[in-house]
């Protein structure tokens, strides 16, 4: 990719210059709109898990105070809670704020002696520096998109182990 001295020095096709931002703004607002699905999944999730763990530790703890304290059965129960709450905290995770290229430019790049009273060669310029900085934004975005679908993923991946680890702990538990 070019560098911004790079494309100071070239004479920028304005039709070119304009393709280019144009892709570059459409390819960050579509990780944008991801972004929105991700956090929409891990809300939705979050709020799944967290009532199935308080279920299965109201469970467990009913066994646990009946006559039957710590038996199998209630030790299990609290092994499969105790992840539905990691699956939880993933999704709290991939909920936290990350920093995210933002889809238009700052004023100050265009409020400028030289811009905002610039010949016809400014604005294609000032769209390839545009597109030049959106590399950045899209670079940044994906890898905030990256920790909230590995979070994602992970939570899941509680979710799904804990009937196993139920199973196991309360065959386990039996020996």
């Amino acid at each position: 990719m070019l560098s911004l001295l790079e494309i100071e020095k070239l004479h920028v096709n304005p039709a070119v210059a304009r393709e280019a931002f144009e892709q570059a703004s459409a390819r960050l607002a579509d990780i944008l709109d991801t972004k929105k699905a991700f956090e929409q999944k891990a809300f939705t999730l979050f709020s799944g898990y967290l009532t199935v763990a308080i279920a299965v530790f109201g469970v467990g703890g009913a066994i646990y105070k009946g006559d039957q304290a710590w038996s199998p059965l209630a030790v299990a129960f609290l092994v499969a809670g105790a992840l539905f709450v990691l699956g939880s905290i993933l999704f709290m995770l991939a909920l936290h704020d990350s920093t995210y290229g933002a889809l238009a430019s700052s004023p100050d790049m265009w409020l400028n002696a030289g811009t905002i009273d610039g010949d016809a060669t400014v604005l294609p310029r000032m769209l390839a520096y545009i597109t030049f900085y959106h590399q950045d934004r899209i670079d940044t975005s994906t890898r905030a998109n990256n920790r909230k679908a590995a979070c994602i993923r992970w939570g899941i991946y509680a979710g799904v182990a804990a009937p196993f680890a139920f199973l196991f702990v309360a065959y386990l538990c039996t020996l």
